[in-house]
């Protein structure tokens, strides 16, 4: 099995980068190789909103070759994709939407959603109190779904963890998520 990870906090240290170390540990335990990408580290350009991708007589993928149509190939041949974004003033960070935006090439009313449904977790961070913002990633994440992806887990993680320290039961519950993950699909 594989997995995918893209990160969109610029910070590589950081919560959603851990959260995703994390994971990876408990995937590995299950021999799953993950992937992990920085969206600062890719050229992912902003949609144009050319509709070409809509044209269902002539079905294509986007029309802006960049690093964002080799990351969704490699999760349409992955089993699983993680998708990890800090919360900003009670929004998605820019990498995130910059990312997310271009999943218009990829929606229900396209013949380019991904046929392999990968197992999907989505992760958002913050400083705010545990909770906080549950509503707005809850209605952000249904995006995924709407490209394709079996969205089996959101963590909402807040209090700036892990980084803030004492989050034993968050570092275990995020490695059993990737142990879990990386079960076989029967």
């Amino acid at each position: 099995m594989k997995a995918v990870s893209v990160i969109a906090s610029p910070r590589k240290n950081g919560n959603c980068s851990q959260i995703v170390n994390y994971i990876s540990e408990g995937l590995k335990e299950k021999d799953v190789t993950n992937q992990i990408y920085f969206i600062d580290d890719l050229n992912i350009n902003t949609c144009k909103a050319c509709k070409t991708c809509k044209n269902m007589e002539i079905p294509t993928k986007c029309v802006i070759k960049d690093d964002f149509l080799k990351i969704m190939d490699e999760i349409e041949e992955s089993d699983i994709f993680i998708f990890a974004a800090p919360n900003y003033f009670g929004e998605i960070n820019a990498q995130g939407h910059l990312f997310i935006n271009r999943f218009y090439s990829m929606t229900k009313t396209t013949l380019n959603q991904l046929k392999n449904n990968p197992k999907c977790v989505i992760i958002h961070t913050y400083g705010a109190s545990d909770g906080h913002y549950d509503e707005y990633i809850r209605k952000r994440s249904r995006v995924f779904e709407s490209i394709g992806c079996n969205l089996v887990e959101i963590l909402s993680i807040g209090k700036n963890k892990p980084n803030s320290g004492n989050c034993e039961s968050l570092i275990e519950y995020t490695k059993e998520l990737g142990r879990k993950l990386g079960e076989k699909l029967e």
